[in-house]
């Protein structure tokens, strides 16, 4: 430990300078008075920085230099005038203002002249230790009444560790076993503060607290490193010896901590802290059974430590999820591998009007119809759900749910599923869908206002002149032929009106996807559409079987073979099946039409189902709008996009219907 001592007054200037001094080093702070004496004489080595312009320097000095003349010392003052009186006693001064880099050179320069003083000062000692601080370990073993004691002490003391999750109690407990094997008047805890990345005080007896938690114990250098590499015990007798191996910063940090043995803390190899001890109060020795005891009753600490560290890590883990979980906008809700609910959040609570305390450790079943059923399946087979709409049986409630499994090292450990109540989200459509109905029957009716003109006009004029021209047979076949395409065209507007504007009633059976795909092809056939057109068809070889209504979802796809320009003007239409395991939840069919003439600009794509877009013959036509709606009806999707050379194709899919045996695919 790299120690810097301050040494000023309570209204002094050096207040800003204590924050230029490098993270490096390790700052203690005194006014000028008996206890910065007693700090000068704990440290072994280091730099002392004295403010000049205090009142009373000249005699603090004195009194200073004469028991430390070893130590480094450096003065601040804006005054030179003083320094022709304290010049014998400082290494160098400083003059305000000074920068950062100014003072981390002095201070380098003086930490270097504190080091080679100190090492020529151990180089010259000869003989024993100094005897007030020297530390004797006795040989041998405690008399009997020590060894009932010590039993007596650890029996206590284990019955502590079990089921201890305080950490000051632990330590509390811990000081008063020490104290009782061994009087010390000096004790102190050092452990790791994670987010400073020091070791400091965390507890102490007979020292000052406004010191120790001043005190800053880096993991790299002086005791801790020590600690770390040697493993054991840390005794000043063993270190400082004449003429043997000193570690400087190690020494320093005892000192500082008036302690004379210092026990690692670890687990696992792991140091987590250090208990430092003093000397007995009665000036007795320590006994190696003594300190073999406190090594293993140290080591116990530190796995108890462990788990107190832990525990509240999961604590604070378990209260930090928590409180995400309540604070979530979604229901939450989680099982275990026994079916048990775990989980029960807030917003859980609110969607299936139910409380986290009629929930929670109670069986899955008690959930509303299907989520228990949807949390077994997820967690004993696996399966996942997601963004799955569904209806709860005994209120018909619409959720979207998602479920996983919940497994750790191949082991499954539960299930969770998040909700959400779409009641909202679904009113929200349907008005939407219903002012879309109602704006497009407004527009609707304007453009179908002058469709309908037309008609009317000729089927007037051929009233008008039928009586006239009867028995003009060209007359009577040109008009006969004309009222007749445009009132069959005014009937197929209002049947797809009605489609779009009215729920559809749907026949419902299990059918193979290559029949509705012919049947749709024949209905465009029988409307006298695509004479001219050939249609090529590349089915899937599995036969894919569905749940339709066969007539309706073939009229919804020939409405989207209908819109190609091949079928009105020529031309190739292509028609594929694929059979899609990853569509849906038990797989699907994947439909693909497109020809080589539409070619739709990218705004026209963009509204290729709007109810108003007009076809290419400018007609107005509710064709794919009413194709979209039977497909969604159906549970599927439908989408258009453009190939790569701009020509347009549909992308229809379609969920398979899985039998009993869980097939849908022969």
């Amino acid at each position: 430990m790299r120690v810097v001592l301050l040494i000023r007054s309570k209204d002094s200037a050096l207040g800003a300078f204590k924050d230029l001094i490098p993270e490096s080093y390790s700052v203690l702070e005194s006014e000028m008075d008996a206890r910065g004496l007693q700090l000068l004489r704990s440290i072994i080595s280091g730099i002392v920085v004295v403010d000049i312009a205090t009142r009373g320097v000249l005699p603090w000095m004195e009194d200073a230099y004469r028991w430390r003349p070893d130590l480094t010392y450096l003065g601040v003052t804006g005054d030179p005038s003083m320094i022709h009186f304290l010049s014998k006693y400082f290494y160098d001064f400083l003059y305000p203002p000074f920068t950062s880099d100014q003072l981390t050179g002095l201070l380098e320069r003086s930490w270097e002249r504190a080091e080679m003083r100190y090492e020529l000062q151990s180089l010259k000692k000869t003989g024993p230790p100094p005897p007030e601080r020297a530390l004797a370990v006795q040989s041998g073993s405690c008399n009997g009444n020590g060894n009932r004691l010590r039993e007596r002490v650890l029996c206590d003391f284990s019955r502590v560790l079990n089921n201890n999750f305080d950490q000051v109690r632990l330590f509390d407990l811990f000081l008063d076993s020490v104290v009782e094997l061994v009087p010390v008047g000096k004790i102190s805890i050092l452990l790791m503060r994670e987010r400073m990345g020091h070791y400091a005080v965390s507890m102490q007896r007979g020292l000052e607290p406004k010191f120790c938690a001043e005190l800053r114990f880096r993991p790299s250098r002086g005791l801790i490193s020590w600690l770390k590499a040697e493993a054991r015990l840390f005794l000043i007798e063993g270190l400082s010896c004449a003429g043997g191996f000193t570690d400087t910063e190690a020494i320093q940090e005892m000192h500082l901590l008036q302690a004379v043995v210092s026990i690692p803390l670890t687990v696992h190899g792991e140091l987590v802290g250090a208990l430092n001890l003093g000397p007995k109060i009665t000036g007795a020795p320590f006994y190696e059974e003594e300190l073999e005891t406190l090594y293993i009753l140290a080591g116990n600490v530190a796995l108890a430590l462990r788990d107190i560290q832990l525990h509240h890590q999961l604590r604070f883990q378990n209260l930090y999820i928590e409180s995400i979980l309540q604070r979530m906008t979604s229901g939450v809700v989680a099982i275990n591998s026994e079916d048990k609910i775990t989980t029960f959040n807030h917003r859980a609570g609110e969607i299936l009007s139910l409380t986290a305390d009629e929930m929670i450790n109670k069986d899955l079943r008690l959930l509303p119809s299907p989520l228990g059923d949807i949390l077994f399946d997820s967690m004993s087979t696996g399966s996942s759900y997601y963004a799955k709409e569904i209806e709860l049986a005994r209120n018909r409630l619409p959720l979207e749910i998602s479920s996983y499994q919940l497994a750790s090292d191949g082991r499954v450990l539960g299930s969770v599923m998040v909700f959400d109540d779409i009641s909202e989200r679904r009113r929200f459509e349907q008005k939407r869908r219903q002012a879309d109905k109602l704006d497009v029957l407004n527009k609707f009716v304007g453009q179908l206002a002058h469709e309908v003109k037309n008609p009317l006009v000729a089927i007037q004029t051929f009233t008008e002149l039928l009586p006239e021209k009867y028995e003009d047979s060209s007359f009577r076949d040109f008009f006969t032929h004309t009222v007749r395409q445009e009132v069959k065209r005014l009937n197929e507007l209002v049947e797809q009106l009605i489609a779009f504007s009215a729920p559809l009633s749907y026949r419902f059976e299990v059918v193979e996807i290559k029949e509705v795909l012919d049947m749709a092809v024949l209905l465009l056939q029988e409307q006298g559409k695509g004479a001219e057109t050939t249609i090529n068809t590349a089915y899937t070889e599995e036969r894919v079987h569905i749940r339709a209504d066969q007539t309706a979802l073939s009229r919804g796809l020939s409405y989207l073979v209908n819109s190609f320009e091949s079928v009105e003007q020529g031309g190739d239409v292509n028609i594929q099946t694929l059979f899609d395991q990853a569509l849906f939840d038990s797989g699907g069919v994947s439909i693909g039409i497109w020809d080589l003439k539409t070619k739709p600009e990218a705004e026209e794509l963009q509204r290729v189902f709007d109810p108003l877009s007009a076809k290419h013959s400018s007609y107005i036509s509710l064709e794919l709008p009413v194709a979209r709606k039977i497909i969604e009806d159906h549970g599927g999707r439908v989408t258009a996009r453009l190939l790569k050379d701009k020509y347009l194709k549909f992308e229809v899919q379609l969920p398979m219907f899985a039998t009993e045996g869980g097939e849908g695919v022969d």
